[in-house]
């Protein structure tokens, strides 16, 4: 029962929120995004390109990803630019929240035929559950898009969960 309650405790503990980074050029975006990360850049004429981060120059301001080969996007032609989301984090949670139930079942009668497939069953679905809803969840999103004007240019950030 302690360790239910630990699992329990654990899945339901806040977590440390991460404030949202000022970006006020397309060279800050090194503090927001990692090279080899995956992204989707959408440029000024809507075109969408989706392929991993190589590089964040700085001289001239440009960003290069890679759709099986190099493309480099300047800083005036970047309309928008978000970050992907992997759904491994669902499944893990899912597979946890399957992993509690089967333990539960198990502390209520350690000596039912069967327990095995019960956790077996149990863990599996939960993690094709949590993967799936993950999936489609579309809400959780980086999206770096710039701002310019006669007397301002910068990046706006937003976070969406």
């Amino acid at each position: 029962m302690r360790i239910l309650l630990l699992i329990l405790a654990l899945s339901l503990a806040p977590r440390a929120a991460r404030a949202q980074t000022t970006v006020t050029s397309l060279a800050d975006l090194r503090q927001v995004l990692k090279n080899g990360q995956t992204i989707v850049v959408t440029d000024a004429s809507g075109q969408r390109f989706k392929g991993k981060l190589r590089d964040v120059s700085t001289s001239p301001p440009s960003l290069v990803i890679l759709t099986p080969g190099p493309r480099t996007f300047p800083e005036g032609s970047i309309a928008e630019i978000r970050t992907t989301d992997s759904v491994l984090n669902g499944a893990l949670i899912g597979g946890a929240i399957g992993t509690g139930l089967a333990v539960w079942d198990y502390l209520i009668d350690p000596s039912e035929p069967g327990n095995g497939p019960i956790f077996a069953v149990a863990i599996g679905l939960g993690t094709a559950i949590g993967a799936g809803i993950d999936a489609l969840i579309d809400g959780r999103r980086v999206t770096i898009a710039p701002i310019g004007g006669r007397d301002r240019r910068g990046v706006q950030v937003s976070v969406r969960f």
